[in-house]
């Protein structure tokens, strides 16, 4: 029930307010661009003067906090390891691996003989 009223509220309150705006526009169309600036300066003064005195205190702006941000930069260059391997050195890799065994030779032995591990 009470959304039911709430709704109906926000309807009405929402109509009669377009309602007067287009009245207004009607009665003084000028009166929308004075509006609009006067809000537009409003907001830039307010905006102004939380830049000024009230981020200024804040750890974003000091000095240090933007050395600490240059030093972690060049930090992250500086120690940056390259995970991806190109695709040249992995062919390379296998390439060296089959060349490396080709010196190896079959040496004829006794290999059909058990051994007597007792004797030795």
């Amino acid at each position: 029930m009470n959304n039911k009223i709430g709704y109906i509220l926000f309807v009405s309150l929402l109509s009669f307010s377009f309602i007067g705006l287009l009245i207004t526009l009607m009665n003084d169309p000028m009166w929308l661009f004075r509006f609009i600036l006067i809000t537009a300066i409003i907001i830039g003064i307010i905006y102004f003067i939380m830049k000024k005195f009230v981020f200024k205190s804040s750890t974003i702006f000091t000095k240090e906090h933007k050395a600490f941000q240059k030093a972690a930069r060049f930090s992250k260059r500086k120690y940056r390891r390259n995970t991806k391997q190109p695709t040249y050195k992995k062919k390379n890799a296998i390439r060296k691996r089959t060349a490396s065994s080709t010196h190896l030779t079959v040496i004829e032995g006794k290999k059909g003989k058990k051994k007597n591990r007792a004797l030795h």
